[in-house]
C-alpha cells in the first residue's frame, strides 16, 4: 500500500515528465523527486516524501502539501516567472525566507519560514549600522499551461509577458525594515 506522499510523488513526476522537454529533467529517487532546470539562472525544486504529505523545497524555502494537484501546481509555478523565492538577511544573519506570487496587485508574500522568532520583536530590530537585504530568486523555465492573464485577471505584465519588476536570476534589495516579519 502506498503512502499519500508516494501517490503525490508519482503524480508530480509523471505529469512533469510529459512536459519536461529539454528545459527540465525529472529524477525520481526513493522518497524524492528532483526537478532540475537546464536553463541559465534557474534553481532546482525538490519534493520529499513526508508520509501523509510531501515537502516541496526550493533554495532554502519549503512548504507542505497533502493534495497531488496542489503539489504539482506549486512545482509548476515555482518553475515559472510568476513565483519567486525571497531570502532575507539582517546584516549577515539569515532570518527568513518566503514565497512571493505575482497577483493583480503585484508581488504578494506567503508561506514564510523563520530563522528568528517572529514573536520576539527585539531580535528583528536592526542595529544603527545594519540593513536588511532581500535576495529575490526568480526563474523562467516553464510557462503555465494557460495564459497568465486568464489565471490572474488584472495582473500587469511587461512587454515580454513577465511580471512587473522581474529579474530572472538573483537580485537584491536593501531596506532598513524587515519585510519577512510582517508576513507573520
Amino acid at each position: 500500500m502506498s503512502s499519500v506522499a508516494s501517490t503525490i510523488l508519482d503524480h508530480v513526476a509523471s505529469s512533469l515528465e510529459k512536459v519536461a522537454g529539454d528545459r527540465i529533467s525529472v529524477t525520481r529517487r526513493q522518497g524524492t523527486v528532483i526537478v532540475t532546470p537546464s536553463v541559465p539562472n534557474s534553481f532546482a525544486v525538490s519534493i520529499y516524501d513526508e508520509g501523509d504529505e510531501v515537502m516541496i523545497s526550493a533554495q532554502r524555502w519549503h512548504t507542505h502539501y497533502d493534495d497531488p494537484d496542489q503539489a504539482l501546481f506549486c512545482v509548476i509555478w515555482l518553475l515559472s516567472p510568476f513565483y519567486r523565492i525571497v531570502e532575507e538577511f539582517k546584516g549577515g544573519l539569515f532570518v527568513a525566507t518566503w514565497l512571493e506570487a505575482y497577483e493583480a496587485t503585484g508581488w504578494e508574500g506567503s508561506d514564510p519560514v523563520y530563522f528568528l522568532n517572529p514573536e520576539h520583536a527585539p531580535d528583528w530590530k536592526a542595529a544603527p549600522d545594519e540593513v536588511y537585504t532581500r535576495r529575490l530568486i526568480q526563474q523562467n523555465v516553464l510557462m503555465p499551461g494557460v495564459p497568465y492573464s486568464e489565471t490572474v485577471p488584472g495582473a500587469v505584465l511587461d512587454k515580454n509577458g513577465l511580471p512587473q519588476d522581474s529579474v530572472i536570476g538573483v537580485s537584491t534589495v536593501e531596506d532598513r525594515q524587515s519585510l519577512g516579519v510582517t508576513l507573520f
